[in-house]
């Protein structure tokens, strides 16, 4: 293709899904000057289940017209690297912004976002002067960490934030796809391909990872326990079929070809229903298994040790996980795991995450990016030696506090104009305190309604769906919208609001299962 700009597919970004809270949280004491005590105590970030609808868009970096704009037009390193601090008012400014707790998580996502997977980014807590970091993911702007980002790079960090925070508070899996259209600064290959989805090692509601997936504290034998396991993969088991998943174990202990098979140690199996792992008491959980001799005590593979399971689908069909672990939590072992003709597995991410919820896009940073009557600030309590208010906007708002945020549905809910609103908005149904405005569709099928996107599937990776070339609602074009794809249609819905996650049709069942490993 020719052209000077590089363009290269955001191919199937595997991200959580981290949200927002339907209300400011207790404690926050929010008033007409909507004020928050703070004291000097460590405020220790925990970006693994949350980014609230209120950290997004009232936190006193982005909220705060200078911090925004320093952000804007500076490397990450010049405004929070403690080794690598400007002594410019700008880093001094973000840096007493930084006592809000809200402004730490934003940044949490917002490096997640912007650099790459096993990149961090060292910063200087004000309250307690500890050192800390911020870890990468995404990858969709590495360079600022080292220089200003630029304007391509802010709206796909903006659309990553968007799309990354719902209204449930719940940690919820999603698949970000997208198209980078940008100079030659670009990145010659930001994403590939995920031909292999791991199960999820953490429940939605959870604070923690499962317990079968940390490591085991002491020496533990056996498939009861609940802690050394790994996620292996995710399939599709077919309708009222019985199945079989093996590591070297035939599909009936009596009979039958092996499946798969163990090396170097004795291994075991576990199976659960769903995209998630599970512990042995879990209700999700459908069988474990050591092998046909479960009572043996030898710890090496052999045709009565080598594991196998074997269960029932459901009419419907469905998702089942599987998990491997040493039979001695202390050997170290390789499951090589078969299954049954005409299962779906191991699943790609596009297997996996097949529900299209809707496309982001906008910009929340820089000099113009804030409502002229919003700034969020920082300032020493008079009343209290060395503590510190935040002084934020009062709830609800009915403007959105950012003016180039946006969101679109994908014409496949039945009431998609609720659902999107429900999506970006903290108080359900108000249309209140919401992180964006909702556009209308992305597409339709209907050559007279109007759509906010020009295409359904861009150019770079046929099949993948991704809204490309998205308008606002002041038709201006947005080159850089992400789309998100779920696992379940209701994964962001509370049980208040089920019918606003119906689908006019359900997805068909997956069509892959070439992962190798």
């Amino acid at each position: 293709m020719a052209s000077s700009v590089l363009r290269v597919p955001w191919c199937f970004l595997l991200l959580a899904l981290t949200g927002c809270e339907p209300s400011l949280p207790d404690g926050t004491g929010v008033s007409p000057r909507a004020e928050e005590r703070l004291g000097t105590s460590q405020s220790d970030i925990r970006i693994a289940n949350s980014l609230t609808t209120q950290e997004l868009v009232v936190n006193a970096i982005a909220a705060n017209h200078d911090a925004n704009e320093a952000l804007a037009t500076n490397s990450l390193e010049s405004l929070f690297d403690p080794d690598e601090l400007g002594s410019s008012g700008q880093a001094a400014h973000i840096q007493n912004q930084l006592r809000d707790p809200y402004a730490q998580r934003f940044m949490a996502y917002l490096v997640s976002c912007a650099l790459g997977e096993g990149e961090t980014l060292e910063w200087l807590n004000p309250a307690t002067a500890d050192r800390a970091e911020w870890a990468g993911s995404a990858g969709l702007c590495p360079w600022w960490r080292t220089q200003a980002p630029g304007d391509a790079c802010l709206k796909r960090v903006t659309a990553c934030l968007l799309a990354r925070n719902n209204s449930r508070g719940f940690r919820v899996e999603l698949s970000m796809r997208g198209e980078l259209h940008e100079p030659g600064l670009s990145i010659a290959e930001p994403f590939a391909l995920d031909a292999w989805t791991e199960p999820l090692d953490q429940l939605p509601t959870a604070s923690a990872p499962l317990s079968s997936a940390v490591p085991c504290e002491e020496q533990a034998l056996g498939a009861g326990r609940d802690c050394g396991w790994k996620m292996h993969s995710v399939g599709w088991c077919p309708a009222g079929q019985t199945i079989a998943v093996g590591a070297g174990g035939p599909p009936n202990c009596s009979s039958g070809t092996p499946l798969g098979s163990s090396a170097d140690a004795r291994m075991m199996l576990r199976v659960c229903r769903g995209i998630a792992g599970c512990d042995s008491a879990d209700a999700r959980h459908v069988a474990s298994s050591q092998g046909c001799s479960a009572g043996s005590s030898n710890p090496l593979p052999s045709a009565a040790t080598d594991p196998s399971v074997s269960f029932s689908c459901p009419a419907s069909g469905g998702y089942f996980t599987v998990m491997t672990a040493p039979w001695d939590s202390a050997a170290e072992g390789t499951a090589n795991v078969g299954f049954t003709t005409g299962v779906q597995a191991p699943l790609s991410e596009r297997g996996v995450y097949r529900i299209r919820e809707g496309a982001f896009y906008g910009n929340l940073f820089g000099k113009e990016a804030l409502r002229g009557d919003i700034n969020v600030t920082v300032t020493q309590d008079v009343w209290k030696r060395n503590g510190y208010v935040v002084n934020r906007p009062p709830s609800p708002q009915t403007d959105p506090i950012f003016k180039d945020l946006y969101a679109c549905y994908d014409p496949g809910w039945v009431y998609g104009m609720a659902y999107a609103t429900y999506r970006v908005c903290a108080l359900p149904g108000s249309n209140e305190d919401c992180a964006a405005k909702v556009t209308g569709p992305c597409w339709t099928d209907d050559p007279v309604a109007t759509h906010r996107c020009e295409l359904q599937d861009g150019s770079l990776l046929a099949g993948d769906g991704d809204f490309e070339k998205c308008h606002d609602s002041s038709n201006n074009l947005w080159m850089e919208p992400v789309t998100v794809y779920l696992n379940g249609a209701c994964d962001l819905v509370d049980a208040k609001h089920r019918d606003l996650c119906k689908r006019k049709s359900p997805p068909p069942p997956p069509q892959d299962g070439s992962g190798k490993r």
